[in-house]
This record gives structure tokens, sequence and C-alpha cells, in this order.
């Protein structure tokens, strides 16, 4: 014979989520600790939109670092030079239009699942040496 008896637990647990999206309260703190480590440590870092300075692009990376002062430096440092050698700063419609004409690259007719445009990349018409951005 097979019991059907169903038990009733005899503890109840509970379980708290916490959301990592929400902004802490002192995100202002925050951001003046990260152009204070940056201005000491990382002084060479340009300044301006997009620089070590830019509150905005500070506080992007303070939360996709989940505010950890330490990991939002270090990225955006990376990411400030990365901008410096790549030369985002030369970038203009028509270096893009140029290299859009390559055919390495297109738009793809339908919209990815968020709804934004989808750039497909053919990696066998691109060669790593070949580049005029200017």
């Amino acid at each position: 014979a097979v019991s059907t008896h169903y038990k009733k637990p005899t503890k109840v647990f509970k379980l708290g989520i916490r959301s990592c999206s929400v902004a802490p309260r002192n995100t202002h703190r925050l951001v003046a600790e990260v152009k204070e480590k940056l201005e000491k440590e990382q002084n060479s870092l340009p300044l301006g939109k997009y620089g070590r300075d830019d509150d905005q692009m500070i506080l992007w990376f303070l939360k996709d670092r989940k505010y950890s002062v330490e990991d939002a430096v270090s990225k955006l440092t990376k990411a400030i030079r990365w901008r410096k050698e790549f030369g985002v700063s030369k970038l203009s419609e028509e270096s893009v239009k140029r290299a859009a004409e390559t055919g390495k690259a297109y738009l793809h007719n339908y919209l990815d699942s968020r709804g934004r445009a989808v750039l497909v990349v053919e990696a066998s018409k691109h060669f790593p040496g070949v580049r005029n951005i200017s």
C-alpha cells in the first residue's frame, strides 16, 4: 500500500532578497571617492566628458561594479585608457561610414528581444592590422 499522507513542515524559514540594482543613499559620496582616488592614483587620465571627472560615467561604473569604489576605479581606469588608445574621440560619422562600406558588418533586418538594432559582424572580412579611423 502506498501512503498518501502529507506531513506539514515543522519549521518556517523566511528568506529575503536584496536587490543590488537599488542605489545606496550616498552615491554622491561614492562618486567623490572615485574622483579622489583617480586624481591621486591616475592623474594622467584626461578630464572632461568621458574623463576621470565625469560624474555620470563614474556613477555608471559604480553601478556596474555594485558600488565598489575599488572595482569601479579599476574598471574605469581601463576604460578611459582604452578610449584614448583606440582613438574614440577621433571617430566621426565619415570614418564610421567608410568602415561600414567595407561590408565587414551590417544592420540586421530585425531588432533584438529588447527592441534594439542588431549589428552583424562578419569576422572573415576583418583584417586586424588594416585599420584607418581618421
